[in-house]
């Protein structure tokens, strides 16, 4: 089994020099770019909660008041 590492050099190898002077520039900022933003990632403060938290509706009812209800239902018990 390869490492990540061999497995890239091994599909430039198989490129043809065009093709591989082509995407050295490309490949530069991309390069580049994933390794400033995980800098980025290592450095900043990661805030709390997150800016997606909360996004999603609530459901009506609430099922945690419900549970023993439910569960009663499902269950197929009486009290």
């Amino acid at each position: 089994m390869s490492t990540p590492r061999e497995e890239l050099h091994a599909l430039i190898d198989e490129l043809p020099d065009e093709a591989a002077a082509e995407l050295v520039p490309d490949m530069r900022e991309i390069l580049k770019h994933r390794l400033e933003m995980r800098r980025r990632r290592a450095t900043e403060p990661r805030p709390w909660p997150p800016s997606w938290f909360g996004a999603g509706a609530g459901s009506r009812p609430d099922v945690a008041r419900q549970s023993e209800e439910i569960l009663r239902d499902e269950l197929g018990r009486s009290e």
